[in-house]
């Protein structure tokens, strides 16, 4: 293989048409020079150029050469541009990933701020459960993200990628404004022993799993009397009062206004992470960043949806609540 530097050399002496020229541009000695032009002539087979009283000139092989070392230099130019664009944020492109509930409650915010501070960056973002933002980042078709568990069990396996706790998301307990326990505090999980249960039937297996190992905790196996895949249709079967669901604090929002949503005693939460593949590019570090900003507690907006939950948006399909 061409030995880049003795291009280099070969380049500036065709530019300055000497080597005592080239030597000078390049801080390198003539002899320096000639012995790299030597070496880089012997390893191609053919002289490089011909001598004259002024200087030297390119042979045609030279020409061929030097044509391509030009070219290889103009791209490797180009790499530094855009790396460095990279690095400094003035272009490129950031595939996000996101559950239901962190798409319509996070994720929005944090693209706006993203925006505002880096403008010159392409973003996307793709609606996906956990298991599939782990496996879309793994596979390199997102670079970040947002996914949930339930530690300490079940805990989200993110392989060789790196995790950031963003947040915990406490999940509430959706009551129907005329149940006996509507106006509580805190409820006790063993409390809900009697009543009967929306269960989460959605793809996810956390999400399916999640209502029967909170009432285990409490000492019960719950009576499912209805199955929903959607915010939506839970907080409408809620607020009608024929059962109750446990709700993530993200998606309290979403409830109508006839449902009461209280916190557990001991809390009950799922953690919000983001996670990327390690050595990411520096959009992803940023958007991070962003997102810890975006979901820093605001404790009067969540007493306030706690109180009295704000009516659901009419313009959200059922789909699209879900998670």
């Amino acid at each position: 293989m061409l030995d880049p530097r003795q291009l280099r050399v070969l380049a500036a002496v065709a530019e300055s048409g000497s080597m005592s020229r080239a030597a000078t541009r390049l801080a390198y000695t003539p002899s320096a020079v000639s012995q790299q032009i030597a070496a880089l002539e012997r390893q191609v087979g053919a002289a490089l150029f011909v001598r004259h009283a002024r200087g030297v000139r390119l042979t045609e092989i030279g020409q061929v050469l030097c044509r391509h070392v030009v070219a290889v230099d103009d791209q490797l130019r180009l790499a530094e541009r855009e790396v460095q664009d990279l690095i400094e944020l003035r272009a490129g492109r950031l595939r996000l990933g996101a559950f239901v509930s962190a798409a319509s409650r996070l994720i929005p915010d944090a693209i706006t701020e993203f925006r505002r501070r880096h403008p010159e960056i392409s973003l996307s973002l793709d609606i996906l459960d956990p298991g599939a933002g782990v496996e879309a980042v793994t596979a390199g078709r997102l670079d970040l993200a947002v996914v949930f568990d339930y530690p300490p069990d079940p805990v989200l396996d993110c392989g060789e990628l790196d995790r950031v706790t963003l947040q915990d998301d406490p999940l509430l307990v959706a009551l129907p404004a005329g149940h006996p326990l509507a106006d509580s505090e805190v409820i006790t999980m063993a409390e809900l022993a009697g009543d009967p249960w929306i269960r989460d039937c959605s793809p996810d297996p956390m999400c399916r799993d999640m209502l029967a190992r909170a009432c285990a905790d409490g000492g019960f196996s719950p009576t499912i009397a209805f199955e929903a895949d959607n915010h939506l249709t839970v907080g409408r079967l809620v607020e009608s009062g024929v059962a109750v669901a446990l709700v993530p604090g993200l998606a309290a929002d979403q409830m109508p206004p006839g449902v009461r949503l209280r916190p557990f005693s001991p809390p009950v939460n799922r953690r919000i992470s983001a996670v990327h593949r390690p050595g990411s590019a520096p959009g992803v570090t940023q958007m991070i960043k962003v997102l810890r900003a975006v979901v820093r507690p605001r404790p009067e907006r969540r007493a306030s949806r706690l109180r009295e939950p704000a009516p659901a948006a009419t313009t959200a399909t059922a789909g699209e609540l879900r998670n």
